[in-house]
């Protein structure tokens, strides 16, 4: 990726809970000598050291799922209802990829009744609304699997870094990407 070398600072936000259920989902049963399950962890930390190596961020912040329910749940009680629940293997990883996190530096970012989408969508509104009080400006990278965050992407200031296929195989979305996948703009996307 290419960055503006002038000065415009770049922020990296996490979704912590998308990257690790795609590196659970990519990645064989790994596990330590003690049996730990670590498969996710090893994909979390290989992802946050292409993220860190290609988008060369200044900041980096992780947000979390909870397991609570969210505002959403209040509102339609159905909601998730049809999917499964997660492996205790990709639970217990979860808990423990804060571990990393902390490893890296990186803070964490997390709230009871709302979501890791929830956050980065308030972080990446909150960044549009201070971006011109930021010396050279800043732009935002969504680093998530999920896909609902492509509804976030601001012309080349937003983009989201998703990954396309396991956890080696990504692509960066700016408004033109998002056009040419889905042949409208993200204000469009649900």
């Amino acid at each position: 990726m290419i960055r503006d070398s002038k000065t415009k600072l770049r922020l990296v936000l996490l979704d912590a809970h998308a990257i690790l259920h795609r590196a659970y989902h990519a990645l064989p049963d790994f596990s330590s000598s003690k049996g730990e399950p670590t498969g996710a962890l090893y994909g979390l930390s290989t992802m946050l050291i292409k993220i860190i190596g290609e988008l060369k961020p200044d900041y980096l912040v992780a947000a979390y799922d909870l397991p609570k329910p969210t505002y959403r749940h209040e509102a339609f009680k159905d909601y998730k209802a049809g999917r499964a629940k997660a492996d205790d293997a990709l639970g217990a990883q979860m808990k423990r990829s804060r571990d990393v996190f902390t490893a890296f530096g990186i803070p964490i970012y997390d709230k009871e009744g709302f979501e890791a989408d929830d956050i980065i969508g308030t972080i990446v509104e909150s960044v549009k609304g201070q971006r011109s009080k930021v010396k050279g400006g800043l732009d935002v990278v969504i680093a998530s699997g999920d896909m609902d965050t492509l509804q976030l992407v601001s012309d080349k200031h937003v983009q989201v870094y998703t990954l396309k296929k396991g956890i080696n195989d990504t692509i960066l979305y700016d408004e033109d990407g998002v056009k040419n996948r889905f042949g409208f703009g993200p204000e469009l996307l649900p």
